[in-house]
């Protein structure tokens, strides 16, 4: 199949963050001095990086931070995260990235997550797909981060991507609920747009942080019923319940 790349969406927000980070000087996001980037070098050390794969539900050892047959999700294989969500300067770059509009922080956190993805003995065909954001609040923030997150990965790694699920429906935020709520609130909200680009596939379903895998098991459930042959979560970090 010809190589696909995620498509970069422009706008009136993004164009102005852009600019925002040539003309002003650049502070770290989390020890706020002075940087040539949006993590200073000092910083970025204090990133806690997961280099072993573990089941997202016990945190037993597993290869590729598949669920075990205990755990097991009906539909997402594993959840693979990059780095602890609470530790250094991760919490704060994801927020900026979202809240701020400082985007060169998706290479920043694609790095994190490409880096983790070559220490794994991945077989067969890939292929990249972001977690959408409902369109009017990706309209408000300007872009959404997974993808772009997703893009870079695509691109630094040169496996096929693209934005093969739509969001329909807008939900209330997962962070305000909690276990069967998650599940219901997340109901009818996907549907899969481009079905030839996930065929037979092993889909790497990327997101910036995930808690109780809801999310990502609503998309992969959507994915498999149109024909993936299997789904894997692949997050910036996983935060905790």
């Amino acid at each position: 199949m010809k190589n696909r790349t995620l498509k970069f969406k422009s706008s009136i927000s993004l164009i102005a963050s852009f600019f925002l980070e040539i003309f002003f000087p650049k502070r770290c996001v989390d020890c706020g001095k002075q940087a040539e980037r949006f993590v200073c070098y000092k910083c970025i050390q204090k990133i806690e990086k997961i280099r072993t794969g573990t089941c997202p539900s016990c945190g037993k050892i597993s290869q590729l931070s598949k669920y075990c047959l205990v755990c097991r999700m009906p539909y997402l294989r594993g959840i693979i995260a990059a780095a602890r969500y609470e530790a250094g300067p991760v919490k704060e770059m994801v927020h900026h990235l979202k809240y701020s509009g400082m985007t060169s922080l998706s290479l920043e956190l694609g790095e994190l997550i490409i880096e983790r993805l070559l220490r794994e003995p991945f077989k067969g065909s890939l292929v990249i797909v972001p977690v959408p954001l409902y369109k009017k609040r990706e309209f408000t923030r300007g872009f959404n981060q997974a993808e772009l997150i997703a893009r870079h990965i695509s691109k630094r790694l040169n496996i096929s991507g693209g934005e093969a699920l739509k969001r329909i429906k807008n939900t209330e935020s997962q962070v305000k609920l909690s276990g069967e709520l998650r599940k219901k609130n997340l109901i009818g909200a996907f549907i899969c747009v481009d079905k030839d680009l996930i065929v037979g596939k092993t889909v790497l379903l990327v997101d910036d942080v995930t808690t109780t895998g809801s999310t990502l098991n609503e998309c992969a459930k959507i994915l498999k019923e149109n024909g993936a042959k299997q789904v894997f979560g692949v997050v910036v970090a996983r935060r905790a319940n």
